[in-house]
């Protein structure tokens, strides 16, 4: 019996000390970025993105069809760019122009610089060839020398663009001629212009407005740089790149700077329309609408004050305090409407906790916050403690003793501890029943057989001593 209770009390014990320190998972934030505003201009792109270029975050300002799928065409030439920049330790290193180089274009109608078969040029002029003139033959040789094959410096390609976290992002040529399984979204392309954007080599390739080649001029085809393209020229506007064939329409990702405020355009798949009685490429004149756009419409204003409260919520086993209040960390200053009513922004904590548990510093990050604005989250901000609340050692015991024996396993456990103890309870009282009945019918037969040796009738005496 005692064996019996000693290994139900373990495995109780066991059960107990092995399931009480086990807790819910919190599910980790998985933020999607969205646009701020909506742009109330006119857009003929398919896709686009505006971006800000002067938060270290790159909010996105505006966009529409960013995870499209989408065919870059020559703006597959700013990877080619990095991926040779980041390969190539001596830009001045010269290479030959190999004949496969200038076949694999034949026929195809792509835009090339003229090389010849033996020309002898620098990476430097190459890589300008590829990002001021589009040079598709530039392209071919600079994967040959690069990834000793084109179709090795394709796969150093998409291995670049993944490592970037472009996931929906194929190539299949490093000059962007149309191939079905080589495509891309305007998001992928932003990031991948905005890593490219860090590297002072590609911004002097990508921003020079014309070169010298063989006694030609050749300018930039980000015809908004030209003051001779009247149509599309826009005065605050920097580099990077285009791109268009008949299946990727017009596309163009480009910089402008004006009064202090910088944006990048992503505009893919824009079309040809007849404007003003011209044929317009529409992907310069949606760039311009966008940053003309942002210029006009947003400005820099700080939407929260730091200390500004937010909410409350309870603590847990605090010393003269069972509540605290959350307030903003830092002054939120971010890009808003001009004729912004500050009374219609809203501050929502995002997955605040029901309760903080004591001891809690001043300043402690609790949760973030998103600020609202028309219906869109246009900044994020860290809500802390507004002030120090000290541990009551007392609550502390008395609610972990609370919550230890209100938790519905815990209680489980304690009946089914309480009905076994009962049941030995009862056995053993029955079984001691049992033996003080034994006991006592043993003793009444003992003493029954004491009397019957006691009756007189039985009685012997002593014999007699003879003298």
């Amino acid at each position: 019996m005692k064996k019996l209770l000693v290994l139900f009390m373990t495995f109780n014990i066991l059960i107990i000390s092995v399931c009480a320190p086990f807790s819910a998972f919190a599910k980790s934030d998985i933020e999607k970025k969205q646009a701020m505003y909506d742009v109330n201009e006119k857009i003929y792109a398919d896709s686009y993105m505006l971006i800000n270029l002067d938060d270290d975050s790159f909010p996105i300002i505006a966009e529409k069809n960013m995870n499209k799928k989408k065919y870059p065409a020559s703006l597959t030439k700013i990877v080619t760019a990095m991926v040779t920049i980041n390969n190539v330790k001596d830009l001045n290193a010269k290479t030959k122009v190999s004949k496969a180089a200038l076949l694999a274009l034949a026929n195809t109608g792509a835009q090339v610089a003229g090389l010849e078969e033996g020309e002898e040029l620098t990476i430097d002029e190459l890589l300008y060839l590829t990002m001021v003139y589009s040079a598709c033959d530039a392209c071919q040789v600079l994967g040959e020398y690069v990834g000793g094959t084109v179709e090795n410096f394709v796969s150093m390609m998409n291995d670049w663009a993944k490592s970037l976290g472009c996931e929906h992002t194929n190539f299949v040529n490093p000059d962007g001629l149309h191939d079905d399984n080589h495509y891309t979204t305007a998001a992928d392309m932003a990031t991948i212009t905005l890593e490219a954007m860090k590297n002072e080599d590609f911004m002097r390739y990508s921003t020079t407005k014309s070169i010298q080649y063989k006694k030609l001029t050749l300018i930039h085809t980000n015809y908004m740089l030209d003051r001779f393209h009247v149509t599309y020229y826009y005065e605050y506007a920097e580099g990077i790149k285009t791109g268009s064939t008949d299946e990727a329409g017009y596309c163009v990702i480009t910089k402008a700077s004006k009064d202090g405020y910088n944006y990048l355009a992503v505009v893919m798949d824009s079309p040809i329309k007849k404007l003003d009685g011209y044929d317009t490429k529409c992907s310069f004149i949606d760039a311009a609408t966008l940053f003309e756009w942002a210029f006009d419409s947003l400005k820099y204003s700080t939407i929260s004050r730091k200390n500004d409260i937010v909410t409350e919520i309870p603590v847990k086993n605090g010393k003269d305090a069972d509540m605290v209040q959350l307030v903003v960390k830092d002054d939120i200053t971010t890009l808003v409407p001009v004729s912004l009513d500050s009374s219609a922004v809203i501050i929502k904590p995002v997955e605040a906790p029901e309760s903080i548990d004591a001891p809690i510093t001043k300043g402690d990050e609790i949760c973030k916050a998103e600020i609202i604005y028309a219906n869109k989250v246009i900044a994020n901000v860290t809500l802390v403690a507004a002030k120090t609340v000290e541990l009551s050692a007392f609550l502390k015991i008395f609610n972990g003793i609370k919550s230890f024996f209100g938790n519905k396993f815990v209680l489980s456990i304690l009946l089914l501890m309480i009905a076994g103890a009962a049941f030995y309870i009862l056995f053993f009282a029955n079984k001691l029943k049992k033996e003080k009945k034994r006991i006592a019918e043993k003793r009444r037969r003992q003493q029954e057989l004491d009397e019957e040796l006691n009756r007189d009738d039985d009685y012997l005496p002593p014999p007699r001593k003879f003298r």
